[in-house]
This record gives structure tokens, C-alpha cells and sequence, in this order.
């Protein structure tokens, strides 16, 4: 069970491993998956939410079907860092952004639909400095923590 000190058994590791799979498994599977009664699991997965350590439940979607199925990791060397992070936040395109150490100092995901949209987003970031992209062929494993 999950203690005060935010330590977790290979339980607590079960139940977030089966609900990274499928947010919206019953606690009546889970509880059937990690032999356990269904009160225990649900106060198993409370106690995780209050240490926030489930930080929430998403929704995943196709972006293909949406008109996003080109991915492409741009990786970015600027100076204007807010103008950067606010010209990001107000792209559609951006799905997420990291800051890095090396040569360069941003990595964003970005999803267009077809390679010429993704051209006329690159052009956008030419007044940010210089620029690398690495366009993704498949994804192989889709974002996960190992449990």
C-alpha cells in the first residue's frame, strides 16, 4: 500500500501499470488482476491521486484522423526563450515542448498534416535561430513509464 513517504510496493507498480493501459478499466478488473478486494484497490488508487502521483486520466487520440499524422521532432537554438515558449503555446501544432541541455536548447513535438504544413511551420521558426528536424517514420512505443 502506498505509506505517507510516497514509497510504492509492486501493488501500487500493478495498478499503474493496468491503468496506463486502459484509464478506464472497472476497480472491479483491476481488483480481479491484482488479487485484491475492490475497497483496497480504490483506496490504493485515491492515495496515489492525493500524492499525485496519478497526476490525471487522457484521452488518446489518432492523429492521423484528425488531420495530424505527420510527426516531426524539431530541435531548437534560441536567445528569445519567452517569445519562443509563447509562440509554442499559441501553435496548434506544438504538442509538447521540453527543455534540454546541449547544443540546443528546446525539443518540440510537432504534428501537422502533411509535410508541406510542417514546411510553413518550419519557416515560422526562422526569426527563433537555428533549427533541426528529425520527421518520425513510426512509433514504435507510444508514451509510457515502465511498471
Amino acid at each position: 500500500m502506498v505509506k505517507n513517504d510516497s514509497r510504492l510496493d509492486e501493488v501500487d507498480y500493478k495498478i499503474m501499470g493496468i491503468l496506463q493501459k486502459n484509464a478506464r478499466i472497472s476497480i472491479s478488473k483491476i481488483s480481479q488482476k491484482v488479487a485484491m478486494s475492490q475497497p483496497s484497490v480504490k483506496e490504493r488508487i485515491s492515495k496515489l491521486e492525493e500524492q499525485k502521483i496519478i497526476l490525471g486520466y487522457d484521452a488518446v487520440f489518432n492523429p492521423t484522423k484528425l488531420e495530424k499524422g505527420v510527426t516531426t521532432f524539431i530541435l531548437c537554438k534560441t536567445e528569445k526563450c519567452q517569445s519562443f515558449i509563447e509562440f509554442c503555446e499559441n501553435s496548434k501544432e506544438v504538442s509538447e515542448l521540453h527543455r534540454i541541455s546541449g547544443e540546443y536548447n528546446y525539443l518540440m513535438k510537432v504534428q501537422t498534416a502533411s509535410i508541406e504544413d510542417l514546411a510553413h511551420f518550419q519557416d515560422l521558426l526562422i526569426k527563433f535561430g537555428n533549427t533541426k528536424s528529425l520527421v518520425s517514420m513510426k512509433n514504435n512505443i507510444k508514451s509510457r513509464l515502465m511498471f
